[in-house]
């Protein structure tokens, strides 16, 4: 089960080591008037050691982007708001049952369907827990981020990762935009949803590796896994 790690103040993060070749982390922000938690990894199961920190705060999730390994415990917060890109509402609602058939052995415990039931297109923001949730495309069409104002800390779902990014949408413009306004925002800590403490050295090598690909760059990789992500990301430059 999952690994604990404080991140500042308000923020820890549970990290949980079930999926091959990768951590998956969910984030839980306790801020003045709410506790926001940061996608529901595989399953009810996982969610409980959650449940049982929570108090009587309003509680409210964010799904960064429609991939399974970041929604399928949605079912654990029935009478909370999940709040979601509109893109992602529309794409879960989709391919749902196809992602949950597809990664049965991942989950544990229940995974009823469970949407998004706030959406939005530019930006939500909760000014009294200074709070931002903005649209991010570049890994999904879908992603978002969110920029916790009083701590400086961004949070970039899947669109930053070490050692290497997993493109998913042929948005790869887009993608140097978003990595770009990433920068703007001069945040003091980076998280991930797969790799903690990022940097903007880590931003700069995405945006370099980006634009590498639109350019038809010949890469080389050390290691079998970054190879064979990487040979998967041509495909999506190439479409």
């Amino acid at each position: 089960m999952a690994k604990l790690k404080r991140v500042s103040k308000s923020s820890t993060v549970y990290i949980f080591d079930e999926l091959q070749e990768c951590l998956t982390n969910v984030f839980v922000i306790e801020k003045k008037n709410r506790v926001y938690i940061i996608d529901t990894f595989c399953g009810a199961e996982y969610m409980k050691p959650i449940l049982k920190t929570l108090g009587n705060k309003e509680i409210v999730v964010i799904n960064t982007h429609f991939h399974w390994d970041h929604v399928l415990g949605n079912c654990s917060f029935n009478g909370c708001k999940i709040i979601s890109h509109k893109k992602c509402r529309s794409l879960l609602d989709k391919c749902w049952d196809d992602q949950l058939n597809q990664n049965k052995e991942y989950v544990l415990g229940a995974t009823v369907k469970k949407l998004p039931n706030m959406t939005f297109d530019s930006k939500i923001y909760f000014e009294d827990d200074s709070l931002e949730l903005f649209y991010s495309p570049g890994h999904t069409i879908d992603s978002i981020s969110i920029y916790d104002r009083e701590e400086e800390i961004l949070y970039v779902g899947d669109n930053v990762e070490k050692p290497i990014i997993y493109l998913e949408s042929s948005c790869t413009e887009e993608y140097i935009k978003t990595l770009e306004k990433y920068i703007e925002y001069k945040p003091k800590k980076i998280m991930g949803g797969h790799t903690l403490n990022l940097t903007k050295g880590d931003i700069l090598n995405t945006i370099e590796y980006l634009k590498g690909l639109m350019n038809g760059k010949n890469f080389s990789f050390k290691t079998e896994y970054e190879n064979k992500v990487h040979s998967e990301n041509i495909k999506y430059v190439l479409h």
